[in-house]
C-alpha cells in the first residue's frame, strides 16, 4: 500500500511542533491541492508507488504546477504557529492527573463526541455481538472515550463516571500516555480539526500549554 498525504493551506493555526508539511520521510508520495487539480510527487520507486498512479487520469506536471505547489507549501508553512507547540509535560502523570483543569475543561464540554470523531489519531471502539436466524456474528464498530457507556463494565461500574474523568483521559492519552510509551511523540497531527468543531470551543493547544506549564515549560 502506497503512503501519500496532502498539502493544503491549514484552516487553523496548526501546530508546528506536529504539523511540518514538508517532511518526506516514509512517504511513497505527496499530493498538493493546487487548486483545480492534485499534483502528485512520487519520492520511491514508481512500481512501488503504482497505487498512487492512474495513467489514464494524469499526464505529467508542468512547471507552472510545479511553481504552483511550491507556493502552497510555503503560504502553509507561513500559517504555522511556534507559539502554540504541542509537547510531552515533562511532569509525573499524579501531579498531571490532578490538575484542576480538568474540572475546568469538563463544565464546557457537552461530551457529544466531535472531536473523537474528527481525530485521525484516535482509535477507540466498541464490539457487538447479534444473533440472527440461528447465526451469529461480532462486529467491531466506531466509538468514543467522550460516552459514559464507552467504559461501563457488566457489573455497573464505571471507573470514569463523569465528564472530568473523560476529559482527562483524552487529553492525558494524546499527551502524556501516548508519548510516554512510543517515544515521546503526542499522539496529535496537527490538523485542527477537533479546535474548528469544538462546539464549546475546547483547543488542545491551550490544554497543552497549561499541563506544560506545571513542568516550568513555556509553549
Amino acid at each position: 500500500m502506497a503512503t501519500a498525504v496532502i498539502v493544503r493551506e491549514p484552516p487553523v493555526s496548526a501546530h508546528r511542533a506536529v504539523a511540518a508539511l514538508l517532511i518526506t520521510a516514509g512517504l511513497d508520495g505527496l499530493i498538493t491541492d493546487i487548486g483545480d487539480e492534485l499534483l502528485i510527487t512520487i519520492f520511491e520507486d514508481r512500481e512501488k508507488s503504482r497505487t498512487l498512479i492512474h495513467a489514464d487520469l494524469m499526464e505529467e506536471s508542468t512547471s507552472a504546477a510545479l511553481e504552483t505547489s511550491r507556493r502552497v507549501a510555503e503560504e502553509a508553512e507561513k500559517k504555522l504557529s511556534r507559539q502554540s507547540e504541542l509537547v510531552k509535560p515533562e511532569t509525573d502523570s499524579s501531579t498531571l492527573f490532578t490538575l484542576p483543569i480538568w474540572e475546568e475543561t469538563a463544565q464546557r464540554c457537552v461530551n457529544c463526541g466531535i472531536c473523537t470523531y474528527l481525530c485521525p489519531t484516535c482509535t477507540c471502539f466498541d464490539m457487538t455481538d447479534e444473533v440472527s436466524g440461528g447465526c451469529g456474528t461480532q462486529s467491531r464498530c466506531w466509538d468514543s472515550c467522550m460516552f459514559s457507556l464507552f467504559t461501563l463494565h457488566a457489573s455497573g461500574h464505571n471507573p470514569r463516571p463523569g465528564r472530568k474523568e473523560r476529559v482527562r483521559q483524552r487529553f492525558m492519552h494524546k499527551l502524556n500516555y501516548f508519548p510516554d510509551r512510543y517515544g515521546g511523540v503526542v499522539s496529535c497531527v496537527g490538523c485542527g480539526r477537533c479546535v474548528i468543531h469544538c462546539p464549546v470551543n475546547i483547543d488542545i493547544r491551550e490544554i497543552s500549554r497549561l499541563m506544560a506549564e506545571v513542568g516550568g515549560i513555556s509553549c
